[in-house]
C-alpha cells in the first residue's frame, strides 16, 4: 500500500458536502533559461495533499478466471453464442458461488490467448484473422476490508478491460463499461453489503468481474475496435484506492506555464520566438477537492515549485 504525507496548508476555503470546489493560484516569477525549460516541459511541483492519508492496493493478485457462462460453457470448436448477456443477477457473481473450478490468474491478463485457434469455431477468422474465438470472460476476487476504513470512500480503478464489462460487489451490480480502450473507476462503498457490513468489523466480499470481448468478426466501429486483434480481459492492473470524504479529486491537480519573452526594441510578447530568451512568467496551479462528507468542511491548500535538484523555489 502507498501511504500520502500530509504537506503544509495555506489558501483556505470552506465547501459545503458534496461539494467540488476548485483552487487555484498564479505564481509570478523572473526565471532564467534553465528554469523556463523546467516550467514548460517538466512541472515539478510539490503540489497539495490533505492532512488525512489516502491507501492504494494492488488488486492484480488472487484472481479466478473462467470462459464461458455457467449456462452455456465455452467449447474450443464452437463460436460463442450470439447472446451472452448474462443478466442483472447471474449465478457467477454471486458471494456463495464455487469458482474453485476456474484458474488461479494475475493482472494484467489476456483471456483469450491461451485458446486453441480453431477455423470451426472462426469461420471468418476472428479478430485480426487469429482464429481465436471471443468467447465471454468471468473474473472473481474474495478481499477482506479492515474495519477501520469504515467511513471511507472506497474505489476500484480498472486501467483497462477488453472489451464489455460489468461489475458486481457480493451480487450486487455496480458498474458497467464499454469501451476497451479507457480506464474507468467503481465506487464500493455505497454498495449495500459493505455499507451494512464494514461497521461492524473485518468484513469479507467478492468482487465479480463479466467481460464480453466481442468486436465483430472483421472489428469494427460500432464495436468500438480496430481490425487487429487484440486480446480480452482485464488487460491493466486494477487497484483498490480508500480515500477520506474530504479528498482531492481524481486527476484533480493541474499545472501549466505563460512565459514572457525579449523581443526586439525591448519590448515583450507572449510566446517563445526563435533566438529570444524569456524574462519572466506566470505558473497556474489548480487542485480540484471533494467533501462527501455530512458537514462544511475547512480546508488549507499548498502549493511550491521545486528545482530538479530539490529544495524549494516559491510557495502559495
Amino acid at each position: 500500500a502507498r501511504r500520502r504525507q500530509p504537506s503544509r496548508l495555506s489558501s483556505c476555503l470552506a465547501p459545503p458536502p458534496s461539494f467540488l470546489a476548485a483552487l487555484s493560484t498564479a505564481i509570478s516569477i523572473a526565471v532564467s533559461a534553465g528554469l523556463s525549460t523546467m516550467l514548460l516541459l517538466c512541472f515539478p511541483l510539490a503540489l497539495v495533499s490533505l492532512s488525512a492519508p489516502r491507501d492504494e492496493v494492488s488488486f492484480d493478485f488472487g484472481w479466478r478466471f473462467t470462459t464461458g457462462l455457467s449456462t452455456h460453457p465455452a467449447q474450443s470448436d464452437e463460436p460463442p453464442p450470439a447472446s451472452a448477456d448474462p443478466g442483472l443477477h447471474p449465478a457467477e457473481a454471486q458471494t456463495g458461488y464455487d469458482d474453485s473450478g476456474w484458474a488461479e490468474v494475475q493482472l494484467p491478463h489476456d483471456g483469450l490467448i491461451a485458446a486453441a485457434a480453431s477455423s470451426a469455431a472462426c469461420r471468418d477468422g476472428c479478430s485480426g484473422k487469429s482464429y481465436i474465438p471471443r468467447h465471454v470472460l468471468w473474473y472473481r476476487k474474495a478481499f477482506t476490508l479492515p474495519a477501520e476504513w469504515a467511513g471511507s470512500l472506497l474505489f476500484l480503478d480498472f486501467e483497462g478491460s477488453f472489451r464489455k464489462t460489468t461489475v458486481w460487489l457480493d451480487g450486487e451490480l455496480l458498474a458497467a463499461h464499454d469501451c476497451g480502450y479507457t480506464p474507468f473507476r467503481v465506487r464500493l462503498d455505497n454498495a449495500t453489503s459493505l455499507r451494512r457490513r464494514l461497521g461492524s468489523g473485518d468484513s469479507a466480499h467478492t468482487i465479480a468481474v463479466f467481460v464480453d470481448p466481442d468486436n465483430g468478426d472483421e472489428g469494427a466501429r460500432s464495436h468500438g475496435s480496430g481490425w487487429w486483434y487484440e486480446g480480452g480481459g482485464l488487460y491493466r492492473s486494477v487497484a483498490l484506492l480508500r480515500v477520506p470524504p474530504l479528498h482531492i479529486e481524481r486527476d484533480g491537480l493541474f499545472a501549466y506555464s505563460n512565459l514572457s519573452w525579449h523581443a526586439s526594441g525591448g519590448m515583450e510578447e507572449e510566446g517563445e520566438q526563435e533566438g529570444e530568451q524569456p524574462s519572466g512568467g506566470v505558473l497556474h496551479a489548480s487542485a480540484a477537492v471533494a467533501n462527501a462528507g455530512s458537514s462544511a468542511q475547512t480546508i488549507c491548500v499548498a502549493f511550491s515549485l521545486s528545482p530538479p535538484g530539490g529544495g524549494r523555489l516559491l510557495a502559495a
